[in-house]
């Protein structure tokens, strides 16, 4: 390979990995809808009860552009059954999205349409918890 080839070669190497790996095509900045119920299976560590799994929801009842709000349901490690209350955003091209309730903060990546990825986690009081899952949109 010549000296030429070689060095076009180690520019698009050098611009692929310096590109964000889920780059957004111009026009992709339309918001999407996330209404509807989204429904998963979440992994949680708590620094005071250990691990857990177990399913929980986000059920989207309100979006105006790019902010949205619902309610997460889900069962605790004690078998308590709990609802709150969760608002979000995200940016135009959808690479940052984040969210929280009364207690703690949500991170989220919506990976495809239907398919919506996030963390949650909360500290202070008794304990520290984190939490991640994948949710699926439910079209019934």
């Amino acid at each position: 390979m010549s000296a030429v080839g070689m060095l076009a070669g180690a520019a698009a190497v050098a611009a692929l990995m310096s590109a964000p790996a889920a780059s957004a095509s111009p026009g992709d900045d339309k918001p999407v809808s996330l209404l509807g119920t989204w429904t998963g299976e979440r992994q949680v560590i708590s620094s005071a009860n250990g691990f857990f799994e177990g399913p929980v929801s986000l059920q989207v009842t309100e979006q105006q552009d790019r902010t949205f709000k619902g309610l997460t349901r889900y069962v605790t490690s004690g078998g308590v059954r709990v609802e709150k209350t969760v608002v979000g955003a995200f940016t135009p091209h959808r690479s940052v999205m984040a969210g929280s309730n009364d207690e703690g903060v949500y991170t989220f990546e919506l990976v495809h349409r239907d398919v919506l990825e996030y963390c949650y986690t909360e500290h202070g009081g008794d304990a520290s918890v984190t939490s991640c899952g994948k949710l699926v949109r439910n079209h019934r």
